[in-house]
């Protein structure tokens, strides 16, 4: 016997030949936003600050912002949760790539926002003619798998078909998403 399997239609396989795109040199750079700011701004922020205040008073401040940081409560959940966000972003990306959510010719969703909120991380995402909901949908326990994440939840925009969203629930939280992907499985 051949199999149960359903015959993959033409653009599947012409995913899985076809090499994703790497980006342009504009798309790197703001791929790496985040990071070639910190890169730049801080250490002029930090020359700044020595030349006006002194070695002394200096490392007073910044001893001072890094204590307020870590004793308060809110701004270090601020701190970690944006981190996770930007390494999402990243991981998205290689996950696009690794799982083919691209389009025949390799061209991969872009992240237009990620937006922490408590245990989830919404990314919103703007999908090239070729990949839609139900191409990311299929590959949503693998971009969970990449993302460190339980679940992933894959919603579409109302009025909108390229626009796609991820709601992104960590390990240990989201149980309910979980349970929801699962009602939505057997429907």
């Amino acid at each position: 016997m051949i199999g149960s399997r359903s015959p993959r239609p033409i653009s599947d396989l012409a995913r899985e030949l076809v090499q994703p795109k790497r980006p342009n040199l504009v798309m790197s750079l703001f791929h790496w936003r985040y990071e070639v700011v910190a890169a730049v701004l801080v250490p002029f922020a930090l020359v700044e600050l020595f030349l006006a205040c002194g070695v002394f008073w200096s490392l007073l401040i910044l001893a001072g912002l890094f204590n307020w940081v870590f004793y308060w409560r809110s701004a270090r959940r601020f701190v970690r949760l944006r981190l996770r966000a930007i390494v999402i972003q990243h991981r998205l990306r290689t996950a696009f790539a690794r799982a083919r959510v691209c389009t025949v010719d390799g061209r991969r969703p872009a992240i237009l926002w990620t937006r922490p909120r408590g245990d989830e991380i919404t990314v919103s995402l703007f999908c090239p003619a070729g990949v839609g909901f139900d191409l990311i949908h299929r590959q949503r326990r693998l971009l969970a798998a990449a993302c460190f994440a339980t679940t992933v939840h894959v919603g579409q925009h109302p009025r909108l078909a390229h626009l796609v969203t991820l709601s992104i629930y960590r390990a240990g939280a989201g149980l309910a998403a979980a349970a929801r992907e699962e009602a939505d499985d057997v429907r």
